[in-house]
């Protein structure tokens, strides 16, 4: 029951997945060109890595994105505010040429950024972005260091709801070890070992592993343990 609720807990930030991997018509909400897009096919497993990314190697599944502006639908829809404020920084030339470079996880941080939403959901997105680019360790580096950049920029003060505060401290620990901060990752894990909130039996399992892994100065992904 506890894995469970902690795979439920941590999932409930992340995208809305489609339940079939079938092709779909979406049109574009900023110049309202229609496209069709390959959505993913249902999870073959609900393991997870440290960093919340599914053990299945279908996932991350890419965000559709508008073939002529490259503006991404990491969203089933958009108020007509939200595409106002989107559509002119979507068609600039820094838009243009972050599309050309990088992830759809990583253009819906930009997007949201630009949305002036909150940087727990931008952080969110930046994690995600970095499961996008597991196989390159410079864009990894990139990603994930931003990542915990905004984490550590959140209060957990400012975090009312006890999933989120967890999330935030977990994936940053995780985020330290797998960029090589290990005295970082340390001294974060041992502070989730004395935290209240963390007391349960399976957190405290990912804790001791995190703190193994720390200790044998290892930065390689690794599953939940359950």
């Amino acid at each position: 029951m506890m894995r469970i609720a902690f795979s439920f807990l941590l999932c409930l930030s992340a995208s809305a997945a489609f339940a079939q991997a079938a092709p779909v018509q979406r049109v574009c909400p900023i110049d309202g060109a229609g496209f069709a897009w390959q959505g993913p096919p249902p999870l073959a497993s609900r393991q997870t890595y440290l960093d919340q990314r599914p053990v299945d190697p279908s996932y991350p599944w890419p965000h559709a994105k508008c073939p002529d502006n490259g503006f991404v639908l990491y969203k089933s829809s958009f108020s007509q505010a939200e595409i106002t404020k989107l559509r002119a920084f979507v068609l600039s030339d820094r838009y243009q040429s972050l599309s050309k470079t990088h992830t759809t996880h990583y253009l819906e941080a930009v997007l949201r950024r630009h949305l002036g939403e909150s940087s727990y959901a931008v952080a969110w997105a930046l994690v995600q972005a970095s499961w996008q680019t597991a196989a390159d360790p410079v864009r990894y580096q990139q990603y994930a260091g931003e990542a915990l950049a905004l984490y550590d920029s959140i209060s957990l003060e400012k975090l009312p709801e006890i999933r989120h505060r967890i999330l935030k401290r977990m994936i940053s620990g995780e985020l330290a070890r797998r960029l090589g901060r290990f005295e970082s990752a340390r001294e974060r894990f041992l502070e989730m070992r004395d935290s209240a909130e963390l007391s349960k039996p399976f957190y405290q399992r990912i804790v001791e592993l995190q703190l193994k892994l720390v200790r044998a100065r290892d930065s390689r992904s690794h599953r939940i343990p359950y």
